[in-house]
């Protein structure tokens, strides 16, 4: 035998008997080469690092903006079941199987289902979390209403589903028209900005810092006029607003009243919510009721992903007209839903 197939024959030997022995523990190989991990660890929204099976094939939404963006990455097929209200929001999500709110899931039933992960948001029931994780269930938390972890959260999600360029394709979407606001406004001044008052869904519900609210008004260049109040979402007095004096008022309007929204396109129903706004006592004082400058948005395009932009340039042109002329947000909501959510849109999404 020559030397060089002794050392080729010696080889193989070694390698068997190491093998026979355990000291090369064979691994699954990724398509780049380098060995699979046996799981990931994902950074939720609350920056908790969760460790989740490294395929997502089957999953548990308690969140209508999450089951939303997991539908726009291409991952709805995984999605087994959701929460009450998005079943009955998203006609999407009408056929899946309910696990309760999003507050009180149904720890029982979805132990049931045996989910590779649950997916909710920071107002779950912790002891429901910690009851789920310990049956081996891991547990995430997204919010998709702040536009500041907008990007994050959807490339996050991409990575968790195996969906990362068609996420980086609706973040870039988004990305282009903040930007986009960002520099048609960099050159004014604070004194120079226009103050708003945000309002919720009740009557004098508004948002302060850290709400997604309060995010709209300040990423579309206005100054919250509740911003400096202590808790997120305060609720103020008609006096509160009057002495406060805002230039402009943007009011969310939910789908539940059945006026604005998807499929909504009742002019005389969403009429009569203004007209109900506008007419509160002492508002026909107020500057931004003088001036025509209120504003009713649809929930589709309030504290939503939608909303991070289309509601963003709504508000965007009704503060300063003169710089977005060219820009109209319904043609960019219409392009945005057929391209990334694959319909076409029908419904009143802001009044007047």
């Amino acid at each position: 035998m020559s030397p060089k197939s002794f050392f080729w024959t010696l080889l193989g030997l070694t390698i068997t008997v190491l093998l026979t022995a355990g000291c090369i523990r064979t691994e699954p190989v990724s398509k780049t080469g380098s060995a699979a991990p046996p799981g990931t660890t994902i950074r939720d929204s609350s920056g908790r690092e969760v460790k989740i099976p490294i395929s997502i094939k089957r999953v548990v939404v308690l969140n209508s903006s999450t089951f939303n963006m997991i539908t726009v990455i291409g991952a709805a097929d995984t999605i087994i079941g959701v929460n009450d209200s998005t079943a009955q929001s998203e006609a999407a999500a009408a056929n899946k199987a309910v696990f309760g709110t999003f507050m009180q899931p149904n720890v029982e039933k979805i132990i049931e289902a045996k989910p590779d992960a649950v997916i909710g948001n920071r107002m779950m029931n912790p002891i429901q979390v910690r009851q789920l994780e310990e049956a081996g269930i891991p547990v995430l938390f997204f919010e998709f209403y702040l536009p500041s972890i907008f990007h994050d959260e959807i490339l996050t999600l991409g990575k968790l589903f195996r969906k990362e360029a068609q996420a980086q394709k609706y973040s870039d979407f988004i990305m282009k028209y903040q930007r986009l606001i960002e520099t048609r406004l960099k050159d004014i001044k604070p004194e120079e900005r226009v103050t708003v008052y945000f309002e919720g869904y009740s009557a004098y519900g508004t948002a302060a810092q850290g709400s997604g609210g309060d995010e709209l008004v300040t990423g579309a260049g206005g100054i919250n006029i509740a911003g400096g109040e202590t808790v997120s979402y305060p609720r103020v007095s008609a006096e509160w607003v009057l002495q406060k004096n805002p230039q402009i008022i943007v009011k969310t309007v939910s789908n539940s009243t059945k006026a604005m929204g998807e499929g909504h396109t009742d002019n005389a129903a969403v009429k009569a919510i203004y007209d109900n706004v506008i007419s509160r006592p002492g508002w026909s004082r107020l500057t931004a009721v003088k001036n025509n400058k209120v504003v009713l948005l649809a929930s589709d395009i309030g504290t939503t992903p939608e909303g991070s932009i289309i509601g963003m340039l709504y508000m965007v042109k009704a503060m300063y007209p003169d710089r977005f002329t060219d820009i109209n947000p319904y043609e960019i909501y219409k392009q945005m839903k057929k391209e990334f959510y694959h319909v076409e849109t029908n419904g009143i999404i802001v009044y007047p």
